[in-house]
């Protein structure tokens, strides 16, 4: 009988990350209990808590909340804080809005591969994990700072990089043309062409046309199966960092092909609110093989988690994944 599917493990790096906690939550500055507002799920699966015991619970909400509802919720009783007791894909636009325009923080409770985060995000109520959304909006400022960063680490690592890429490439030259282009999506949903090293067979799609790559697709040839397991088919890809057309660290590019099916997904245009990125919290926990809905999810976590520690921690991960040869495939 074919084994179970397992989930991938939370790198050990990142998981020692979250082990302090955020305190100053609970209270005011006069010793109150914080009001908060919670959203939970209706079924009896529902994660027990231990709220009331911390905080001045107004009011709880069943999961999906009406957006209009939770306005006037929020007018009236006006929290500090809403808990959702469900995953981030089920957040409504409107309620991020609503929270944002009445200065109330968003917590999202914790599931395992939220450990990918900075350990200020995580925090521990009512006998449960919980990590801090931003807005998932723009930041001019901090845009520029992880552009300046993004150049500092390609420039830094052109000595290593640089001739790297021409011997690959070289080698590949050997069955055919060494660079492979393709159209992606990026931000804002503008199309741009990323290259990558070629590992399938010249001429692949030719006959299925646009279909999405497996783990054992017999398309990909013997040096391309090193290459995409080494993540090195990726290197070529520092030429659309350069360009500005993708970041070092991001949510993965899809193709415009594809993106008709994905956007069925709550939320899935929420990821081209930001560059794409060479690497990222999916492509180190579930790799080729992860699901369109897991990589959803870690989009939506770094999208609102984002920082220059996140992504200089996700960057180090990566070089060690290089060196292991990315087990998850």
């Amino acid at each position: 009988m074919p084994q179970a599917q397992q989930r991938p493990e939370i790198p050990v790096q990142l998981q020692e990350l979250f082990d302090r906690q955020e305190r100053g939550t609970r209270s005011d500055q006069h010793g109150r209990r914080a009001r908060v507002v919670v959203l939970e799920p209706t079924d009896t699966a529902t994660t027990p808590d231990r709220l009331d015991e911390e905080f001045d619970v107004a009011v709880r909400l069943p999961v999906p909340a009406c957006a209009e509802e939770l306005a006037r919720v929020l007018a009236r009783v006006r929290p500090r804080l809403l808990l959702l007791k469900h995953s981030l894909e089920s957040i409504d636009d409107r309620i991020i809005t609503s929270c944002m325009g009445a200065g109330v923080e968003i917590m999202v409770l914790a599931r395992p591969v939220y450990g990918l985060l900075r350990a200020p995000a995580m925090a521990r109520f009512g006998g449960l994990p919980w990590i801090r959304l931003g807005s998932g909006a723009g930041r001019p400022r901090g845009e520029r700072l992880k552009r300046f960063f993004d150049l500092s680490m390609i420039l830094l690592s052109a000595v290593v990089v640089v001739p790297l890429i021409a011997v690959l490439a070289a080698v590949v030259s050997f069955t055919g043309p060494p660079f492979y282009f393709q159209q992606r999506v990026g931000a804002g949903g503008q199309l741009f062409r990323v290259v990558k090293f070629r590992t399938m067979q010249v001429g692949a799609e030719q006959a299925t046309g646009p279909v999405l790559a497996l783990p054992d697709d017999v398309r990909i040839t013997r040096l391309g199966r090193v290459l995409r397991r080494s993540r090195l088919d990726e290197l070529p890809q520092l030429w659309n960092v350069l360009r500005g057309d993708m970041s070092l660290v991001g949510p993965r590019p899809e193709r415009p092909e594809f993106i008709a099916g994905f956007a069925r997904l709550p939320h899935y245009d929420l990821r081209h609110l930001i560059r794409p990125g060479l690497t990222g919290i999916a492509q180190l926990t579930g790799g080729y093989a992860a699901t369109v809905e897991d990589k959803l999810r870690c989009d939506l976590l770094y999208l609102n988690c984002r920082s220059m520690r996140v992504d200089l921690t996700l960057l180090l991960l990566t070089v060690v994944e290089l060196f292991r040869g990315f087990p998850r495939g």
